[in-house]
């Protein structure tokens, strides 16, 4: 899995979370067994909680990247085939890499997990 967005550790567990209306959070968990926790089912294998930021360890944001023969890719996972997504603009990379073209500027390939090391860059997230 190919992490990506705003993530909270609550109790020793890292989630993924939104920042709602009146500056509390929303946790996230695609866990059952997180109902113990104190999260409720929202829908199919999708957990919330509701916490006040004194309740969280820690905010962060992850951006995932790929390192693809020796190159790093900004990463995302392919829904339809599970394979990982590379991306790049760089046009004399994407023609050495075999990337295909997907637009005016933007140039694709889909890989095998065991092609790629997935890094997840984390960067402390500050409330406004």
């Amino acid at each position: 899995m190919i992490r990506k967005g705003k993530y909270a550790i609550h109790n020793g567990s890292e989630y993924s979370f939104s920042l709602l209306e009146d500056k509390s959070i929303r946790l996230i968990s695609n866990k059952h067994a997180d109902l113990s926790q104190g999260f409720k089912h929202l829908d199919e294998n999708i957990y919330i909680k509701n916490v006040s930021v004194e309740e969280v360890e820690n905010l962060f944001k992850i951006n995932s990247k790929a390192i693809y023969k020796g190159e790093v890719f900004p990463a995302s996972e392919e829904r339809r085939t599970g394979k990982v997504l590379l991306d790049t603009t760089n046009t004399e990379l994407a023609k050495r890499m075999g990337f295909e073209r997907t637009d005016k500027y933007m140039y694709s390939k889909s890989v095998e997990w065991d092609e790629v090391k997935i890094i997840e860059k984390r960067k402390p997230y500050i409330l406004d």
